[in-house]
């Protein structure tokens, strides 16, 4: 992931989440790390639908 502050913004939203940690090294594929990220943004927003 070409940015570092998306990715470390995206490292503790796995972590506020509790999701693996497999994720977060995941983050270092440059083929994975996108779709991660926009998983984790739907993911993100269900959570405050949630709350």
């Amino acid at each position: 992931m070409a940015d570092l502050q998306r990715k470390t913004e995206t490292i503790r939203t796995i972590e506020n989440l509790q999701l693996s940690s497999s994720l977060i090294s995941a983050l270092d594929d440059n083929t994975l790390a996108e779709s991660i990220a926009e998983a984790i943004n739907c993911l993100q927003g269900l959570s405050q639908q949630w709350n």
